[in-house]
């Protein structure tokens, strides 16, 4: 079985048990919506591709992250963001390319795939730069969208070219889960520790007059 039916599986059951609830908050939905879509999501990986020329698009893998990105890219509302962006999805190609460049066929069969720690560390260092799970999950995906279509131009020029395959789509969750879960933790502890000490002073600073 591929691995993005093990993940997703465990996404709904977790989801479904509302684990995890800070992501939730922060995208503002109850946790059976989420679970709804990873339902759809999943049963969308057996929906054929659309095929356009030469390339073959995903529905699950590339049609649903795009328009999920759609309502995304308002959040590129001011310079720093835009910056941000640009730097996130640069690091993301290149992450790509050189992925790409390195033969990893001995893990051919191993369920642990080397791009599956690659995902991790991209959904935190995107996070990183951008500090928003939003602005990085925009950067993640066009920039692993960008790397694949580059890299299959140089190497595979005039042969089918698929977008949003499994593996891909894999990539995407991981990373943007890493992301997600960065940014809860910042919300949860830094950003409220800074909150408590700002409070702090200002009943100190009530006191002394």
């Amino acid at each position: 079985m591929d691995f993005i039916f093990i993940l997703l599986g465990v996404l709904i059951i977790l989801s479904l048990f509302n684990v995890g609830s800070f992501v939730y908050k922060k995208l503002k939905i109850n946790h059976f919506v989420v679970s709804a879509f990873l339902l759809v999501l999943l049963l969308l990986l057996f929906v054929p591709n659309i095929k356009i020329n030469n390339i073959s698009l995903s529905i699950a893998g590339f049609i649903v992250p795009i328009v999920i990105s759609l309502k995304l890219l308002p959040k590129l509302k001011s310079k720093r963001r835009v910056s941000s962006f640009i730097v996130s999805v640069l690091l993301t190609i290149t992450a790509v390319l050189v992925y790409n460049l390195i033969d990893f066929s001995m893990f051919e069969y191993s369920l642990i795939k080397p791009y599956m720690p690659l995902s991790i560390v991209l959904g935190l260092v995107t996070y990183l730069i951008c500090r928003r799970s939003s602005i990085s999950y925009l950067s993640l995906l066009f920039g692993i969208t960008l790397g694949q279509v580059i890299f299959y131009q140089i190497k595979f020029s005039g042969e089918i070219l698929v977008l949003g395959s499994q593996e891909i789509l894999t990539a995407l969750i991981i990373s943007t889960l890493t992301s997600l879960i960065c940014e809860g933790i910042y919300g949860l502890y830094v950003k409220n520790k800074r909150t408590r000490y700002e409070k702090k002073l200002e009943r100190l600073k009530t006191i002394e007059k």
